[in-house]
């Protein structure tokens, strides 16, 4: 069964975000899910102060995915974004 997604997510400032939306919207159709809208919010500051793996993030790139997905690859979506470096922090939501 498929539902709606929105997917919200903030990328490392100064990396080359191009090639990390790509890899992310790769695996997010090798997941079989299609991608509806894109929204590209761009650099912010962030409202506290984010710490991934030893580093500390003060701004971040923020971007939005409005996405169809089969709700079993959700659990893989998620891990992919857990293991990916670029990505700071995520969200996936329910449309309804």
């Amino acid at each position: 069964m498929n539902r709606k997604y929105e997917i919200a997510f903030l990328l490392r400032e100064g990396e080359p975000t191009e090639h990390a939306l790509t890899r992310i919207k790769e695996n997010l159709e090798k997941n079989k899910s299609s991608i509806l809208k894109e929204e590209k919010s761009g650099v912010r500051d962030l409202a506290y102060e984010i710490r991934k793996k030893r580093e500390k993030f003060h701004r971040a790139f923020y971007y939005f995915i409005k996405a169809d997905a089969r709700i079993e690859s959700l659990p893989e979506i998620e891990r992919i974004f857990k293991l990916d470096e670029d990505i700071i922090r995520y969200m996936i939501l329910v449309e309804e």
